[in-house]
Protein backbone atom coordinates (compact mmCIF):
# COMPACT_ATOMS: atom_id res chain seq x y z
CA UNK A 1 0.00 0.00 0.00
CA UNK A 2 2.85 2.39 0.86
CA UNK A 3 5.98 2.89 -1.25
CA UNK A 4 9.36 1.62 -0.09
CA UNK A 5 11.80 4.36 0.88
CA UNK A 6 15.48 4.90 1.66
CA UNK A 7 14.67 7.56 4.27
CA UNK A 8 15.18 7.07 8.00
CA UNK A 9 11.97 5.50 9.20
CA UNK A 10 10.17 4.41 12.35
CA UNK A 11 6.90 2.55 12.73
CA UNK A 12 3.75 4.42 13.71
CA UNK A 13 3.55 2.48 16.98
CA UNK A 14 7.16 3.31 17.86
CA UNK A 15 6.72 7.02 17.16
CA UNK A 16 3.63 7.19 19.37
CA UNK A 17 5.46 5.30 22.11
CA UNK A 18 8.37 7.76 22.06
CA UNK A 19 6.01 10.77 22.01
CA UNK A 20 4.11 9.44 25.03
CA UNK A 21 7.34 9.55 27.06
CA UNK A 22 7.81 13.30 26.59
CA UNK A 23 7.14 15.54 29.59
CA UNK A 24 6.36 19.08 28.44
CA UNK A 25 3.80 20.51 30.91
CA UNK A 26 4.26 24.05 29.60
CA UNK A 27 1.33 25.63 31.45
CA UNK A 28 2.61 24.29 34.76
CA UNK A 29 6.23 25.30 34.16
CA UNK A 30 5.39 28.90 33.12
CA UNK A 31 3.56 29.34 36.44
CA UNK A 32 6.12 30.94 38.77
CA UNK A 33 6.89 29.03 41.96
CA UNK A 34 6.96 32.36 43.77
CA UNK A 35 3.79 33.82 42.24
CA UNK A 36 1.99 34.52 45.51
CA UNK A 37 5.04 36.13 47.11
CA UNK A 38 5.56 38.38 44.08
CA UNK A 39 1.86 39.23 43.93
CA UNK A 40 2.08 40.35 47.57
CA UNK A 41 5.20 42.45 46.91
CA UNK A 42 3.50 44.03 43.90
CA UNK A 43 0.54 45.08 46.06
CA UNK A 44 2.72 46.48 48.82
CA UNK A 45 5.48 48.25 46.88
CA UNK A 46 5.19 51.17 44.46
CA UNK A 47 6.44 50.67 40.89
CA UNK A 48 7.49 47.09 41.62
CA UNK A 49 8.12 44.64 38.78
CA UNK A 50 7.83 40.98 39.84
CA UNK A 51 10.93 38.81 39.71
CA UNK A 52 9.52 35.43 38.76
CA UNK A 53 11.24 32.09 39.43
CA UNK A 54 10.45 28.73 37.82
CA UNK A 55 11.00 25.03 38.22
CA UNK A 56 11.37 22.72 35.23
CA UNK A 57 10.05 19.20 35.72
CA UNK A 58 12.49 16.32 35.56
CA UNK A 59 12.42 14.78 32.11
CA UNK A 60 14.28 12.82 29.43
CA UNK A 61 13.04 15.01 26.61
CA UNK A 62 16.44 15.68 25.01
CA UNK A 63 17.19 11.97 24.55
CA UNK A 64 13.66 11.24 23.32
CA UNK A 65 13.65 14.10 20.85
CA UNK A 66 17.10 13.11 19.60
CA UNK A 67 15.67 9.72 18.63
CA UNK A 68 12.53 11.19 17.11
CA UNK A 69 14.50 13.79 15.14
CA UNK A 70 16.07 11.01 13.09
CA UNK A 71 12.66 10.08 11.66
CA UNK A 72 12.06 11.31 8.13
CA UNK A 73 9.08 9.15 7.30
CA UNK A 74 6.60 6.78 8.96
CA UNK A 75 6.03 4.21 6.20
CA UNK A 76 3.19 2.17 7.73
CA UNK A 77 0.64 5.02 7.74
CA UNK A 78 -0.83 7.34 5.12
CA UNK A 79 1.74 9.91 3.86
CA UNK A 80 -0.46 12.79 5.04
CA UNK A 81 -0.44 11.49 8.61
CA UNK A 82 3.28 10.72 8.36
CA UNK A 83 3.97 14.34 7.39
CA UNK A 84 1.75 15.52 10.27
CA UNK A 85 3.84 13.52 12.74
CA UNK A 86 7.14 14.79 11.32
CA UNK A 87 5.82 18.33 11.84
CA UNK A 88 4.63 17.34 15.31
CA UNK A 89 8.12 16.19 16.30
CA UNK A 90 9.51 19.58 15.26
CA UNK A 91 6.78 21.34 17.23
CA UNK A 92 7.54 19.26 20.33
CA UNK A 93 11.19 20.31 20.04
CA UNK A 94 10.11 23.96 19.91
CA UNK A 95 7.80 23.54 22.90
CA UNK A 96 10.51 21.77 24.89
CA UNK A 97 12.96 24.57 24.11
CA UNK A 98 10.35 27.10 25.17
CA UNK A 99 9.78 25.28 28.46
CA UNK A 100 13.51 25.30 29.17
CA UNK A 101 13.78 29.01 28.36
CA UNK A 102 11.58 30.22 31.25
CA UNK A 103 13.21 33.11 33.04
CA UNK A 104 15.32 34.13 30.03
CA UNK A 105 13.20 37.00 28.68
CA UNK A 106 14.74 37.34 25.22
CA UNK A 107 14.96 33.65 24.39
CA UNK A 108 11.59 32.83 25.93
CA UNK A 109 9.88 35.64 24.00
CA UNK A 110 11.47 34.66 20.67
CA UNK A 111 10.42 31.02 21.06
CA UNK A 112 6.95 31.91 22.36
CA UNK A 113 6.36 34.14 19.33
CA UNK A 114 7.46 31.34 17.01
CA UNK A 115 5.04 28.92 18.64
CA UNK A 116 1.98 31.03 19.35
CA UNK A 117 2.35 34.02 16.96
CA UNK A 118 1.66 37.65 17.74
CA UNK A 119 -1.74 39.20 16.93
CA UNK A 120 -2.03 40.73 13.47
CA UNK A 121 -2.96 44.37 12.95
CA UNK A 122 -6.45 43.28 11.84
CA UNK A 123 -6.96 41.23 14.99
CA UNK A 124 -5.72 44.15 17.12
CA UNK A 125 -8.21 46.53 15.49
CA UNK A 126 -11.09 44.11 16.04
CA UNK A 127 -10.04 43.65 19.66
CA UNK A 128 -10.11 47.43 20.13
CA UNK A 129 -13.63 47.59 18.70
CA UNK A 130 -14.84 45.04 21.25
CA UNK A 131 -13.06 46.88 24.05
CA UNK A 132 -15.00 50.02 23.07
CA UNK A 133 -18.24 48.05 23.49
CA UNK A 134 -18.90 47.32 19.81
CA UNK A 135 -20.52 43.85 19.98
CA UNK A 136 -22.68 44.03 16.85
CA UNK A 137 -20.83 41.13 15.18
CA UNK A 138 -21.32 38.88 18.20
CA UNK A 139 -24.19 37.28 20.11
CA UNK A 140 -23.31 38.22 23.69
CA UNK A 141 -25.18 38.31 26.98
CA UNK A 142 -25.60 41.84 28.28
CA UNK A 143 -24.47 41.27 31.85
CA UNK A 144 -26.01 44.57 32.99
CA UNK A 145 -29.41 43.00 32.29
CA UNK A 146 -28.79 39.64 33.98
CA UNK A 147 -30.80 39.09 37.15
CA UNK A 148 -28.92 38.25 40.30
CA UNK A 149 -28.61 34.48 40.75
CA UNK A 150 -27.93 32.24 43.69
CA UNK A 151 -24.48 30.70 43.76
CA UNK A 152 -23.98 26.99 43.15
CA UNK A 153 -21.44 25.05 45.23
CA UNK A 154 -19.21 22.06 44.60
CA UNK A 155 -21.86 19.31 44.93
CA UNK A 156 -24.31 21.04 42.59
CA UNK A 157 -21.63 21.77 39.99
CA UNK A 158 -20.37 18.20 40.25
CA UNK A 159 -23.90 16.92 39.54
CA UNK A 160 -24.22 19.16 36.46
CA UNK A 161 -20.94 17.88 35.02
CA UNK A 162 -21.81 14.26 35.82
CA UNK A 163 -25.27 14.59 34.25
CA UNK A 164 -23.65 16.11 31.17
CA UNK A 165 -21.14 13.26 30.91
CA UNK A 166 -23.97 10.72 31.18
CA UNK A 167 -26.07 12.52 28.56
CA UNK A 168 -23.19 12.55 26.07
CA UNK A 169 -22.16 8.95 26.72
CA UNK A 170 -18.87 9.84 28.39
CA UNK A 171 -19.15 7.02 30.92
CA UNK A 172 -15.46 6.98 31.90
CA UNK A 173 -15.44 10.63 32.96
CA UNK A 174 -15.83 11.89 36.51
CA UNK A 175 -15.45 14.90 38.79
CA UNK A 176 -13.08 15.40 41.70
CA UNK A 177 -12.00 18.05 44.18
CA UNK A 178 -8.62 19.73 43.83
CA UNK A 179 -6.87 22.05 46.26
CA UNK A 180 -4.11 22.72 43.72
CA UNK A 181 -6.29 24.99 41.63
CA UNK A 182 -6.98 28.72 41.59
CA UNK A 183 -9.93 30.07 43.55
CA UNK A 184 -13.28 29.18 41.91
CA UNK A 185 -11.30 27.24 39.33
CA UNK A 186 -12.41 24.33 37.14
CA UNK A 187 -9.80 22.38 35.20
CA UNK A 188 -10.02 19.43 32.83
CA UNK A 189 -7.58 16.52 33.11
CA UNK A 190 -7.64 14.75 29.75
CA UNK A 191 -5.29 11.93 30.81
CA UNK A 192 -7.13 11.16 34.07
CA UNK A 193 -10.56 11.74 32.47
CA UNK A 194 -11.59 13.98 35.33
CA UNK A 195 -12.78 17.52 35.83
CA UNK A 196 -11.11 19.07 38.86
CA UNK A 197 -12.98 21.68 40.87
CA UNK A 198 -12.10 24.02 43.74
CA UNK A 199 -13.81 22.42 46.81
CA UNK A 200 -15.14 25.79 48.00
CA UNK A 201 -16.21 27.01 44.56
CA UNK A 202 -19.10 29.45 44.15
CA UNK A 203 -20.45 30.16 40.69
CA UNK A 204 -23.77 31.34 39.27
CA UNK A 205 -25.80 28.97 37.07
CA UNK A 206 -24.90 31.08 34.01
CA UNK A 207 -21.18 30.80 34.78
CA UNK A 208 -21.45 27.05 35.39
CA UNK A 209 -23.31 26.37 32.16
CA UNK A 210 -20.79 28.45 30.22
CA UNK A 211 -17.91 26.48 31.76
CA UNK A 212 -19.56 23.12 31.10
CA UNK A 213 -20.10 23.97 27.43
CA UNK A 214 -16.51 25.22 27.09
CA UNK A 215 -14.88 22.23 28.80
CA UNK A 216 -17.08 19.67 27.01
CA UNK A 217 -15.74 21.03 23.73
CA UNK A 218 -12.23 20.05 24.78
CA UNK A 219 -13.31 16.73 26.27
CA UNK A 220 -15.34 15.57 23.25
CA UNK A 221 -12.58 16.45 20.78
CA UNK A 222 -10.14 14.46 22.93
CA UNK A 223 -12.57 11.53 23.20
CA UNK A 224 -13.11 11.30 19.45
CA UNK A 225 -9.39 11.81 18.84
CA UNK A 226 -8.59 8.84 21.07
CA UNK A 227 -10.84 6.69 18.85
CA UNK A 228 -9.50 8.06 15.57
CA UNK A 229 -6.56 5.68 15.23
CA UNK A 230 -4.22 8.69 15.33
CA UNK A 231 -3.15 9.01 18.95
CA UNK A 232 -1.83 12.56 18.64
CA UNK A 233 -5.34 13.82 17.93
CA UNK A 234 -6.39 13.08 21.52
CA UNK A 235 -3.81 15.51 22.89
CA UNK A 236 -2.37 18.95 22.14
CA UNK A 237 -0.43 18.66 18.90
CA UNK A 238 0.48 21.14 16.16
CA UNK A 239 0.31 24.83 16.98
CA UNK A 240 -2.55 25.28 14.50
CA UNK A 241 -4.89 23.13 16.60
CA UNK A 242 -5.01 25.62 19.50
CA UNK A 243 -6.92 28.41 17.71
CA UNK A 244 -9.57 25.89 16.69
CA UNK A 245 -9.65 24.33 20.16
CA UNK A 246 -10.33 27.55 22.03
CA UNK A 247 -12.23 29.22 19.20
CA UNK A 248 -14.69 26.35 18.89
CA UNK A 249 -15.28 26.37 22.66
CA UNK A 250 -16.11 30.08 22.54
CA UNK A 251 -18.29 29.58 19.46
CA UNK A 252 -20.29 27.01 21.43
CA UNK A 253 -20.70 29.47 24.29
CA UNK A 254 -22.04 32.04 21.84
CA UNK A 255 -24.33 29.50 20.18
CA UNK A 256 -25.80 28.55 23.56
CA UNK A 257 -26.41 32.23 24.48
CA UNK A 258 -23.81 31.95 27.26
CA UNK A 259 -21.03 34.24 26.00
CA UNK A 260 -21.02 37.26 28.29
CA UNK A 261 -20.06 40.68 26.95
CA UNK A 262 -17.49 41.16 29.71
CA UNK A 263 -15.85 37.80 28.92
CA UNK A 264 -15.51 38.66 25.24
CA UNK A 265 -14.10 42.05 26.23
CA UNK A 266 -11.56 40.31 28.47
CA UNK A 267 -10.39 38.05 25.62
CA UNK A 268 -10.09 41.11 23.38
CA UNK A 269 -8.15 42.94 26.10
CA UNK A 270 -5.64 40.08 26.20
CA UNK A 271 -4.96 40.62 22.48
CA UNK A 272 -4.57 44.34 23.19
CA UNK A 273 -2.18 43.64 26.09
CA UNK A 274 -0.06 41.25 24.01
CA UNK A 275 0.14 43.71 21.11
CA UNK A 276 1.19 46.65 23.29
CA UNK A 277 2.94 44.91 26.15
CA UNK A 278 5.99 43.28 24.61
CA UNK A 279 8.25 46.29 25.24
CA UNK A 280 6.51 47.38 28.44
CA UNK A 281 7.48 46.41 31.95
CA UNK A 282 4.97 44.46 34.05
CA UNK A 283 4.22 47.57 36.11
CA UNK A 284 3.66 49.79 33.06
CA UNK A 285 1.31 47.33 31.38
CA UNK A 286 -0.56 46.88 34.65
CA UNK A 287 -1.12 50.65 34.83
CA UNK A 288 -2.61 50.59 31.32
CA UNK A 289 -5.01 47.77 32.22
CA UNK A 290 -5.81 49.25 35.63
CA UNK A 291 -7.57 52.04 33.73
CA UNK A 292 -10.14 49.45 32.62
CA UNK A 293 -10.20 46.80 35.34
CA UNK A 294 -10.04 46.24 39.08
CA UNK A 295 -6.55 45.86 40.63
CA UNK A 296 -7.05 42.09 40.93
CA UNK A 297 -8.16 41.64 37.32
CA UNK A 298 -5.52 44.03 35.96
CA UNK A 299 -2.81 42.03 37.73
CA UNK A 300 -4.21 38.75 36.41
CA UNK A 301 -4.33 39.94 32.79
CA UNK A 302 -0.83 41.41 33.01
CA UNK A 303 0.48 38.21 34.56
CA UNK A 304 -1.19 36.12 31.86
CA UNK A 305 0.91 37.74 29.13
CA UNK A 306 4.09 38.19 31.22
CA UNK A 307 4.36 34.70 32.74
CA UNK A 308 7.46 32.83 31.64
CA UNK A 309 9.61 35.93 32.07
CA UNK A 310 12.14 36.38 34.87
CA UNK A 311 12.82 40.06 35.48
CA UNK A 312 9.54 41.66 34.39
CA UNK A 313 11.02 45.16 34.40
CA UNK A 314 12.54 44.15 31.06
CA UNK A 315 10.74 43.54 27.73
CA UNK A 316 9.13 40.22 26.90
CA UNK A 317 5.77 38.58 26.14
CA UNK A 318 3.93 35.26 26.21
CA UNK A 319 1.31 35.49 23.42
CA UNK A 320 -0.43 32.12 23.92
CA UNK A 321 -3.71 33.56 25.20
CA UNK A 322 -4.38 35.45 21.96
CA UNK A 323 -5.69 32.09 20.72
CA UNK A 324 -9.08 32.66 22.36
CA UNK A 325 -10.16 35.80 20.53
CA UNK A 326 -8.24 34.96 17.34
CA UNK A 327 -9.57 31.39 17.30
CA UNK A 328 -13.13 32.50 18.01
CA UNK A 329 -13.10 34.85 15.04
CA UNK A 330 -11.54 32.19 12.78
CA UNK A 331 -14.06 29.51 13.75
CA UNK A 332 -16.94 31.96 13.45
CA UNK A 333 -15.83 32.97 9.95
CA UNK A 334 -15.29 29.37 8.80
CA UNK A 335 -18.62 28.08 10.15
CA UNK A 336 -20.51 31.00 8.65
CA UNK A 337 -19.08 29.96 5.28
CA UNK A 338 -19.61 26.19 5.75
CA UNK A 339 -21.75 24.94 8.63
CA UNK A 340 -20.88 21.30 7.79
CA UNK A 341 -17.42 21.88 9.25
CA UNK A 342 -18.87 21.87 12.77
CA UNK A 343 -19.30 18.09 13.09
CA UNK A 344 -15.99 17.35 11.39
CA UNK A 345 -14.06 19.54 13.84
CA UNK A 346 -15.00 17.04 16.56
CA UNK A 347 -13.09 14.18 14.90
CA UNK A 348 -10.21 14.98 17.25
CA UNK A 349 -8.01 17.86 18.31
CA UNK A 350 -7.56 18.91 14.71
CA UNK A 351 -6.96 22.16 12.89
CA UNK A 352 -8.77 23.23 9.73
CA UNK A 353 -6.15 21.54 7.53
CA UNK A 354 -6.97 18.12 8.98
CA UNK A 355 -10.71 18.39 8.23
CA UNK A 356 -10.01 16.83 4.83
CA UNK A 357 -8.85 13.67 6.64
CA UNK A 358 -12.47 13.12 7.68
CA UNK A 359 -13.69 13.67 4.11
CA UNK A 360 -11.04 11.29 2.76
CA UNK A 361 -11.68 8.60 5.36
CA UNK A 362 -8.21 8.80 6.92
CA UNK A 363 -9.88 9.22 10.31
CA UNK A 364 -13.40 8.27 11.24
CA UNK A 365 -16.23 10.73 11.70
CA UNK A 366 -16.82 11.73 15.32
CA UNK A 367 -19.08 9.43 17.32
CA UNK A 368 -20.00 12.19 19.79
CA UNK A 369 -20.91 15.71 18.69
CA UNK A 370 -22.45 18.25 21.08
CA UNK A 371 -25.77 19.83 20.27
CA UNK A 372 -27.69 22.80 21.62
CA UNK A 373 -30.71 20.60 22.24
CA UNK A 374 -28.81 18.09 24.37
CA UNK A 375 -27.16 20.82 26.42
CA UNK A 376 -30.54 22.45 27.02
CA UNK A 377 -31.95 19.13 28.19
CA UNK A 378 -29.12 18.72 30.70
CA UNK A 379 -29.44 22.33 31.89
CA UNK A 380 -33.24 22.46 32.21
CA UNK A 381 -33.12 21.91 36.00
CA UNK A 382 -30.53 24.64 36.49
CA UNK A 383 -32.20 27.67 34.96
Amino acid sequence: MFKKTSKNTMTFEEVNKWLSKLRIPLSMVVTPVNLEEERKRFRELDNYNPQFEYKIVKNDNEEILEELSKVEEIPDIDPNISEFYIQLIEDKKLTNNLMNAVGDNDLFTDLAMQKFKMPTDVLFRNACRVMRGNYKSYNVVDTSMVKREEFLGYNEIKDIFQNTFDAFGLKDWGVNKSKNIRKNGIKTGIKSKEVFIDPVIKKTPLEVKKTVVHELTHIIRAYNGSNSGVGALARPNLNSYLDVEEGLAMWNEESMDLLKDKDLKEKATIVYAISLGREMSFCKLYEVLFGMYSPKKAFYLTYLVKRGLGDTSKPGIFPKSASYFRGFRKVKRKLNADASLYNKLYAGKIGFKQVKWVDEGLIQEPTIVPSKELFKEVFKNFQ
